[in-house]
Parts: C-alpha cells; sequence; structure tokens
C-alpha cells in the first residue's frame, strides 16, 4: 500500500497518530517544512515540533477516542477528510473542570500532498460544540 494512497494517508493520520500515539511515524508521514494551520487560519502556522507538542496535549485531554471518517475527498494534490470522533475529556482545556465525560468532536482537515507526504494541513474542528458539552458555555436554542 503506498503512502500516497489517500485511504492509507487517512487511516494512519487517525488510527497510528491520533489513536495510538505513534508521533514517530510523522517522520514518514509528513514533508520537511510540514505546515499545520490553525482554526479558521487565526493562528500562525506552525510545524512538526509544535504540532508534536500539540498532539500531546490533545492526546492527553482527550483519551480513549474512536473516530468515523464520513468522507475522504482527493483533487489533485488534496485530501479532504469530514470526520467525527468520541473520546473522554480528561481536563486541561480552558480551565474546564474534567468529569471524565464523553464528548463527540466533529471537523474537516485537509491535507496536501508533497512527494507521498504530508506538506500541509488545514483543521476545521468543532471546539464551541465540544466546549458546549462540557458545560462551559450554554448552547443556543
Amino acid at each position: 500500500m503506498l503512502l500516497s494512497e489517500p485511504k492509507a494517508i487517512v487511516d494512519t493520520w487517525f488510527q497510528t497518530l491520533f489513536t495510538q500515539g505513534k508521533e514517530e511515524i510523522l517522520d514518514n508521514l509528513v514533508a520537511p517544512g510540514f505546515i499545520a494551520h490553525g482554526q479558521g487560519n487565526a493562528v500562525d502556522p506552525f510545524g512538526i515540533e509544535d504540532f508534536k507538542a500539540w498532539l500531546r496535549w490533545y492526546r492527553a485531554t482527550f483519551t480513549d477516542p474512536e473516530w468515523t471518517i464520513h468522507d475522504v475527498i482527493t483533487s489533485q494534490d488534496k485530501i479532504v477528510v469530514r470526520y467525527s470522533g468520541w473520546s473522554t475529556y480528561r481536563g486541561g482545556l480552558l480551565d474546564i473542570p474534567c468529569r471524565n465525560q464523553r464528548v463527540l468532536e466533529t471537523g474537516i482537515m485537509i491535507f496536501m500532498i508533497l512527494n507521498d507526504k504530508v506538506q500541509e494541513l488545514w483543521c476545521e474542528m468543532s471546539d464551541l460544540q465540544v466546549v458546549q458539552q462540557l458545560g462551559a458555555f450554554p448552547a443556543l436554542k
């Protein structure tokens, strides 16, 4: 299976990286000069070491993930993934107390591929809905 196959990249990203936490695969998965963009591109792009630090925080804050991939769309050098996932909140987000609560995250990721590796990543996640599920911000009715 070639890494350039969209399903292989998506499966590796969600199962090996996000579920199992094997960040050492990033050396083979991402291109030199990898850039990740924050939500709405409001945060300055960050490189591989900052991404690894964020991933460690994320995996400690939200454990026991169960991912569902709903759509994988490809176009030339891009892979677009629509996903959802349940995880258990363990504390560490905006001082929201931990109640070991299961929360649902939904999102869309766009991977730009260069020479069979992820060169750039854009991700839009449902952070507001997660915070609402944790009871920190009331949902609008």
